[in-house]
């Protein structure tokens, strides 16, 4: 979620080097201080990310992953992911014998799908990351908000792709997933450290236990909505050579589409609000959605021919159809994080 938007020059200062100047109130609201270490890291579409160093007040967090215990590199990568959604702060991998360079190289590139991480020693045998990520620079309803966002422009183009029949616009939101990845594991690391630290819970809005576990819930359902997004645009380019159906089944579809886009919507928005009576509409709308899916089915049986694209049409409707469901999930977790009973 932004804040504010300036546009500041870039000075060139003596040496060949540049700076620029960063807000004011960005620096208070962070009470940061002159001198104060910064990071800056680059994403893959040339922007900057910029913020401070970590200095825990807490004990690091520390894990060590033995290469041999590992062999496969998917295998070792899913387990520094998983030490770092668990709030380490830093991983090293160890072996008994030289690291092969590719091995190594994919290592180090895996940095990448994990925020604030650097890899802050490497060796022959050796390789360690860092997390330099201040929790307090991300509080949860702001990664949440933003991670819906995301997950609304995915769904969007996923469905104006089949709309179109606009199979580049398909793998680019393919591609364009594997942010929303990026998102969810450092929410979740967020309520990791939030579980284990109370005053990292009150710097990122959590107010107890109970509603970390509501945290949790929501950023799981909205990474399922992510999933399901790009699932449309993987059946989409299955169609990249057949016969573009009828305008009736496309209208059925948009139906659809539109109706579970507005319940995810609402359901994000319910949550945030803390508003149940909002999150009870999007509860009521999922017969609707569940209706709009079977009148697309039978449109599609009845008017396709082909056997494959038949499939295809069907798998993206029931894939919008889940869609309302992790929608109907979020709002049940905006209930959960408001009617919470009180002791007598």
């Amino acid at each position: 979620m932004v804040g504010f938007l300036e546009i500041r020059k870039l000075q060139k200062i003596k040496g060949g080097s540049f700076t620029l100047s960063i807000p004011k109130k960005w620096v208070d609201q962070r009470k940061l201080k002159g001198g104060q270490q910064m990071v800056i890291s680059e994403e893959d579409d040339g922007s900057l990310n910029i913020y401070p160093v970590t200095t825990p007040s807490e004990k690091p967090l520390r894990a060590t992953l033995h290469l041999e215990e590992s062999p496969d590199i998917k295998a070792l990568e899913y387990n520094v992911a998983t030490y770092y959604i668990q709030g380490a702060d830093r991983i090293d991998i160890i072996s008994k014998k030289i690291i092969p360079a590719e091995q190594k190289r994919k290592l180090k590139f895996f940095r990448l799908s994990m925020p604030g991480v650097e890899v802050s020693e490497e060796g022959a045998n050796k390789i360690s990351y860092q997390a330099l990520i201040d929790p307090a620079a991300f509080r949860l309803e702001s990664l949440l908000s933003k991670t819906s966002a995301f997950s609304l422009h995915l769904q969007e183009d996923a469905v104006n792709s089949v709309m179109n029949w606009n199979f580049p616009l398909a793998r680019e939101v393919i591609e364009r997933s594997g942010e929303a990845l990026r998102h969810y594991r450092l929410t979740i690391r967020q309520v990791a450290l939030a579980s284990i630290s109370k005053t990292i819970a009150k710097e990122i809005g959590v107010i107890n236990c109970r509603e970390c576990v509501t945290f949790a819930l929501m950023a799981r359902d909205l990474s399922r909505l992510v999933y399901h997004c790009s699932q449309i645009a993987r059946h989409v380019l299955a169609l990249e050579h057949k016969k573009k159906v009828s305008r009736g089944i496309l209208s059925l579809m948009e139906a659809l589409s539109e109706l579970v886009y507005t319940m995810q919507k609402d359901a994000v928005q319910s949550f945030l609000d803390k508003d149940t009576r909002l999150a009870v509409q999007v509860l009521l709308r999922m017969s609707d959605a569940r209706k709009k899916e079977e009148d697309l089915l039978k449109e599609v049986i009845a008017k396709v021919k082909d056997i494959d694209t038949a499939v295809t049409m069907g798998l993206i409707g029931r894939d919008l159809r889940r869609i309302a469901g992790y929608s109907v999930a979020i709002a049940d977790d905006g209930m959960n994080r408001v009617l919470t009973p009180s002791l007598v």
